[in-house]
């Protein structure tokens, strides 16, 4: 690598960071302003405003690359799945290595650093709070379908969110992944998607690869996104084969990275609230994983608290990764499965990032 090469990875390294840090800046002022409405005596006015900012809030959530500089490659995944499909655990686990079982229906907004051979990207993870719709499937540059397990609804939910995503995107133009979470599973709680089953489903969903994880354990957690975005720059190499030179393209991120010069890995460890009892899970982990057990990871590195101010009363909860406690289980799944369908996308707190 050369002086000019060393000088644009670093140059592209930073500004990826500038910008993880300036959107997780946003939604922290936004509940400030929040807290400061309730200092306005007039009741029309404060409703006045917080309907504005509610406004900026949801430009802000609709778009990822709302402060996003135009130097800055982006790749695009959308993660879909219903309540008891386990993707908001997949997400956290990948954001900050650590486990929580809860699953958020308002969906949540991401950013992370991650390279491809030796390029550094901006992920933006995009986690749907239901069904896939016209917005989310044109935006995307791939899509992952999270099932549980020991979910027999969740596994019937791809086939539906893949039909949805299918009237608004043709398949063969997006990579699509398949994810079967092994989180729930337990002695009291077993499996009831075999692997026979769960493979015949990746076949259907234009025979994309089909991975089996564990975000209690971190099993082919990091994989699953690193492969992902692998995709997603293969996808574009080959389209940009198809097409001819860069300079027939437009000047955005999505394209032009496919011909920016390639820079060197930089891994971004995170930390966020949460974290899970892995004594109960020896049982729940199948014989015959898709992938080696060598992959196992079961260090969990030490959690802080993330802010995770809440909106009152009138205001939408923005409660990823916040914690229940005393809330019965049953009663909670059942909840949330009959909620699968109708909870829009919602937004939440960008978990914060520790730089290295």
């Amino acid at each position: 690598m050369n002086y000019q090469q060393q000088q644009q990875q670093l140059a592209n390294s930073a500004a990826i960071r500038a910008e993880i840090h300036r959107f997780e800046s946003v939604h922290p002022n936004i509940y400030s302003i929040y807290e400061l409405l309730e200092r306005v005596e007039e009741p029309v006015l404060q409703n006045q405003i917080r309907e504005h900012v509610i406004a900026i809030e949801d430009a802000f959530v609709n778009s990822q690359e709302w402060t996003l500089s135009r130097s800055v490659p982006e790749l695009k995944v959308g993660i879909v799945g219903n309540l008891a499909s386990g993707k908001s655990a997949l997400v956290h686990r990948y954001l900050t290595g650590t486990y929580v079982q809860e699953e958020s229906p308002e969906g949540g907004r991401f950013k992370k650093e991650i390279v491809i051979d030796g390029q550094s990207y901006l992920l933006l993870i995009r986690d749907e709070g239901g069904p896939p719709e016209a917005q989310f499937a044109m935006w995307v540059d791939a899509v992952i379908f999270v099932f549980s397990l020991e979910d027999e609804i969740s596994f019937q939910t791809v086939y539906h969110y893949y039909s949805r995503m299918a009237n608004y995107r043709n398949a063969n133009e997006i990579p699509m992944l398949l994810v079967g979470t092994q989180d729930a599973i337990s002695s009291n709680n077993p499996r009831v998607i075999d692997d026979i089953r769960a493979r015949k489903l990746s076949n259907d969903l234009k025979r994309c690869i089909y991975y089996e994880t564990c975000a209690t354990y971190g099993l082919n957690v990091e994989r699953v996104f690193q492969d992902v975005a692998q995709k997603i720059v293969s996808t574009r190499k080959k389209h940009q084969l198809s097409i001819g030179p860069c300079k027939s393209l437009p000047n955005s991120p999505s394209h032009s990275s496919v011909c920016s010069t390639q820079v060197s890995a930089v891994h971004i460890s995170q930390t966020s609230n949460g974290g899970g009892s892995l004594s109960d899970y020896s049982s729940s982990v199948p014989s015959t994983p898709s992938t080696s057990q060598k992959e196992l990871r079961i260090d969990v590195p030490p959690t802080t608290n993330t802010p995770t101010p809440v909106r009152k009363q009138s205001k939408r909860r923005s409660n990823l990764f916040t914690s229940r406690k005393g809330s019965d289980p049953d009663k909670e799944k059942k909840g949330l499965e009959n909620r699968a369908d109708s909870i829009g996308s919602g937004r939440a707190i960008p978990i914060k990032q520790v730089q290295p």
